[in-house]
C-alpha cells in the first residue's frame, strides 16, 4: 500500500489527508442524525427514515449549484474553505439545537449542513481529477486509496460518535463533529501549495467582496427554504426528479458539443451512473434499514463483547480499509500486464456481492435467530463484507469513472451530475425502508414481530440486486466496447496528426 500511496501527485496526498477529518465530520452526523429524530426529537421511525432521504435529495440538489460554483465561480480551493467553515457553524446550530430539542432549529441545522457539504465534499475528488492525465495507469489505484481514507475516518466515526451520543448526549456528538472540520481547514490552509498549480480556472481569478456577499446570502437563503423542504417529503422529491431532469438536459447538450469519439465514452458513463443509483440505493439502508435491524433483532454483543448497534454501521468503513490497498495493488499489476477487469465488469461484479450481501442477512433472519427474535452480530458483519466488497467496485471507482470517461471542463458539473443521481438513490431507499419502519409507540419493540418483516425485506432486496447485476454483467461487454472503439478513434486521430 505504501508504495501505491508514495506514486501519487502531492495534490493526491494532501485531499487524503483532509479527507479523514472531514469525513469523522461527516459520517459522525450520519451516524446519529436519524437515531437523534427518534430518541429526542420523538419522531416516528418512518418520519426520521423519510426527513433523512429528503434531506439527501435536498443536498445532492445543492451539489449539482455546487459543482457549478466551484468551476466557474469561486473556484475550486476557495469552495473547499468556504463549504468546510458552513459546516463548522451549522454543526454547532444542530448541537444548540440537540440541546433545548428544538425540531425547526434541527432542520435548519441539517438543511445548513446539506448546503454547506455541496461546497466543500466534491472538491478534493474534483482536485484530484485535475492531477492525473486520462490515460495515466495510477488513477484506478488512486481513487481506491483515497476511498480507503475516506473510510478510515467514517469507520473511526460511526465507532466513537454514537458512543459520544449515548455516554452524553447528541450535542456533544454534534459539537465534536464541528471541531473535525475545523481540523481539515488547518491543516489544507497549512500545505495548500501543494495543489497551487492545480484547480478550476476560477481558482486563478481574484474574486471580489460582491462575489462572496453574494454567496452568502444565496447560502443562507438555500439553508433556510431547505430546512422546510425537508419536511414536505413529497415536494422534495419532485424538486429532486426537475433537477435531475435540467442536469440530465445540460449533460447531452454539453456531449453533443464533443466529438464523436468523447460522446462513445459519455454514453457510457450515463450508463454506468445509472447502475450506481442501483448501489446507493443498498448503499443507504445503512443508516435505516440495517441500523434499526441491529438495534431490534441483533443480540448486542459478540464474542462476548457487548457493542453499541448504532456503531455497527462502522462495519462497512472497517471492511473498505482492509480491502483497499489490496484491490489498489491488484489493479496496478493488471492494469500494467494489460489484463485488468473493464469498468463495466467491475460495476457488475460489485452488484453481484451486493446481492449477497442482503442475501445472507435474510438467510440468518429466516434461520438463525434464536428464541427472542434476534441473530448474532456475525450476519451483519457477513453483511457489510459483501456490500464492503461491492462498494469498492462501484461506489470507489464511481468517481475514476467520470475522471476517465469525462472531459476535464465537464468534470465539476459531472459531479454534481452524479451527485444528484446519488439524491434518487436516497429518497427511493428511504420510501422502501418506511416499509419495515416500527410504528411509534409507547413500549417496547418486540423483536418476535420485527423478525419476519425484516427477513422478508432484505430477501426482496437481495433478489432485485441479484437481477440487475445479471443486466449488467449481459451489457459489460457491450459498454466496453465503446470504450474501446472510442480509444481506437483518438489513436487514430493522433496518427493523422503526426
Amino acid at each position: 500500500m505504501s508504495i501505491a500511496f508514495s506514486r501519487q501527485p502531492s495534490a493526491f496526498k494532501l485531499m487524503c489527508i483532509i479527507i479523514m477529518p472531514a469525513m469523522l465530520s461527516m459520517y459522525g452526523l450520519v451516524a446519529i442524525v436519524t437515531v437523534f429524530m427518534v430518541n429526542d426529537l420523538g419522531m416516528s421511525e418512518s418520519d426520521a427514515f423519510l426527513i433523512n432521504g429528503a434531506a439527501s435529495a435536498f443536498s445532492t440538489i445543492i451539489y449539482a449549484i455546487g459543482g457549478y460554483l466551484a468551476d466557474k465561480v469561486i473556484g475550486v480551493k476557495r469552495s473547499l474553505i468556504i463549504g468546510n467553515l458552513g459546516i463548522v457553524v451549522t454543526l454547532l446550530l444542530l448541537s444548540y439545537a440537540a440541546s433545548i430539542g428544538s425540531i425547526p432549529l434541527a432542520m435548519i441545522g441539517i438543511a445548513g449542513g446539506g448546503v454547506s457539504r455541496a461546497l466543500a465534499n466534491n472538491c478534493p475528488s474534483n482536485l484530484i481529477s485535475k492531477a492525473y492525465n486520462k490515460d495515466d495507469n495510477r488513477i484506478d489505484s488512486a481513487f481506491t486509496l483515497y476511498y480507503m481514507m475516506i473510510n478510515i475516518g467514517s469507520c473511526v466515526s460511526l465507532i466513537i460518535t454514537p458512543i459520544i451520543a449515548h455516554k452524553y448526549n447528541y450535542a456533544a456528538g454534534f459539537s465534536i463533529a464541528a471541531l473535525w472540520n475545523v481540523l481539515t481547514i488547518v491543516i489544507y490552509l497549512a500545505k495548500r501549495n501543494w495543489v497551487k498549480e492545480i484547480g478550476s480556472p476560477a481558482d486563478f481569478e481574484k474574486i471580489n467582496f460582491r462575489t462572496y456577499g453574494l454567496l452568502l446570502l444565496g447560502l443562507t437563503a438555500l439553508t433556510l427554504a431547505g430546512s422546510w423542504l425537508i419536511t414536505h417529503y413529497e415536494l422534495m422529491q419532485v424538486l429532486l426528479v426537475i433537477a435531475l431532469g435540467v442536469a440530465f438536459t445540460f449533460f447531452i447538450n454539453y456531449m453533443r458539443k464533443e466529438s464523436k469519439a468523447q460522446q462513445k465514452k459519455m454514453i457510457v458513463s450515463l450508463v454506468l451512473l445509472g447502475f450506481s443509483v442501483i448501489f446507493f440505493i443498498l448503499y443507504k439502508q445503512m443508516p435505516t434499514s440495517l441500523t434499526f435491524f441491529a438495534i431490534h433483532n441483533t443480540r448486542h454483543e459478540f464474542l462476548g463483547i457487548p457493542f453499541d448497534p448504532v456503531s455497527t454501521q462502522a462495519l462497512n468503513p472497517f471492511w473498505i480499509i482492509i480491502l483497499s490497498p489490496l484491490l489498489a495493488i491488484f489493479y496496478e499489476k493488471t492494469s500494467a500486464n494489460g489484463k485488468g477487469a473493464s469498468l463495466p465488469l467491475k460495476f457488475a461484479v460489485g452488484m453481484i456481492f451486493c446481492s449477497l450481501a442482503f442475501l445472507c442477512l435474510s438467510y440468518g433472519a429466516y434461520f438463525m435467530a434464536d428464541a427472542e427474535g434476534r441473530v448474532s452480530a456475525f450476519w451483519l458483519i457477513l453483511t457489510h463484507l459483501f456490500q464492503g466488497l461491492g462498494e469498492l467496485l462501484i461506489s470507489a471507482l464511481g468517481i475514476s469513472v467520470l475522471a476517465q470517461l469525462v472531459p476535464n471542463h465537464m468534470i465539476g458539473f459531472t459531479l454534481g451530475f452524479r451527485t444528484l443521481t446519488l439524491g434518487i438513490s436516497a429518497v427511493i431507499a428511504a420510501n422502501l425502508a418506511v416499509y419495515i419502519a416500527v410504528p411509534k409507540s409507547a413500549g417496547a419493540v418486540d423483536s418476535l414481530q420485527t423478525l419476519p418483516v425484516y427477513a422478508s425485506y432484505f430477501l426482496k432486496v437481495g433478489i432485485g440486486a441479484f437481477v440487475m447485476a445479471l443486466l449488467m454483467l449481459f451489457t459489460a461487454k457491450k459498454l466496453d466496447s465503446l470504450i474501446q472503439d472510442r480509444e481506437q478513434e483518438e489513436e487514430t486521430v493522433a496518427e493523422t496528426a503526426n
